[in-house]
C-alpha cells in the first residue's frame, strides 16, 4: 500500500469517526434541551415521565392559557432574568417544531400546552437604554444618552410596511427601552 493510498485511508476514517461522535454529540444535547430524558426515581414511570410525555404528543400547541416563560441569562453579568407572560396573538397554535424553526436563537427548554420555557443568551448590559423608532421604512435602534439619542446602534431587517396602523405611529414617534432584554423582547414581537 503506498503512502498517498493510507494517508487516504486514515482520513477516510477518521471522517467517519468524527461524522459519528458529531451525530451522538449533537442527538444527546437535543435530548437534553427538550428534557426529554426523565430524572424521575419513581418505580411506576415509565422511560419518560408524564410532564415529558406530554412534549411529545402530537396535539400540543401554543393556546391562550399556555404560560410563557422567557429566561434571559446575561452571560456579561453572569445573571438571569426570568419573565412569565401570555402568550402573544402570533404564537397561538405553534408546536414544537413550529418554534424550533421561528425561534432559531432561542432554546426551547420545555414545551406543552401548559407552559412553554424559552431561554436566551444575551451579550451585554441590562441598563442599557434605547430608542426605537422607525426610519427609511425600517424599525431603527439609537443608544440613548442623558435622555436624547445618540449614535445608531441598529437598523434592522424588519420593514415596518407590514405592520398595524398604531405600531406605525408608535415607531413615528420612536420609544425607549432599558436593558438587552427588553429591546430584545420587543424585537422578537415585530419580527414574528
Amino acid at each position: 500500500m503506498s503512502r498517498k493510498s493510507l494517508i487516504i485511508s486514515i482520513t477516510a476514517v477518521l471522517c467517519i469517526v468524527c461524522g459519528f461522535v458529531g451525530y451522538y454529540t449533537a442527538l444527546n444535547r437535543v435530548r437534553s434541551n427538550y428534557s426529554l430524558i426523565s430524572n424521575s426515581n419513581d418505580e411506576n414511570t415509565d422511560a419518560l415521565g408524564s410532564e415529558d410525555a406530554e412534549v411529545l404528543a402530537s396535539g400540543n400547541k401554543i393556546n391562550p392559557s399556555t404560560k410563557m416563560v422567557y429566561q434571559y441569562y446575561y452571560a456579561d453579568e453572569g445573571s438571569t432574568k426570568v419573565t412569565e407572560d401570555e402568550p402573544p396573538y402570533f404564537m397561538l397554535g405553534l408546536t414544537l417544531d413550529d418554534m424550533v424553526k421561528y425561534y432559531t436563537n432561542w432554546d426551547i427548554v420545555s414545551f406543552s400546552s401548559q407552559e412553554v420555557v424559552m431561554r436566551k443568551t444575551v451579550y451585554g448590559k441590562d441598563s442599557q437604554r434605547y430608542f426605537i423608532c422607525e426610519k427609511d421604512g425600517y424599525i431603527t435602534i439609537y443608544y440613548e444618552e442623558n435622555g436624547i439619542k445618540s449614535a445608531i446602534k441598529e437598523i434592522t431587517s424588519i420593514d415596518t410596511n407590514g405592520l398595524s396602523d398604531i405600531e406605525k405611529e408608535r415607531l413615528k414617534k420612536g420609544f425607549t427601552v432599558v436593558g438587552d432584554y427588553s429591546l430584545n423582547r420587543v424585537l422578537e414581537n415585530y419580527s414574528s
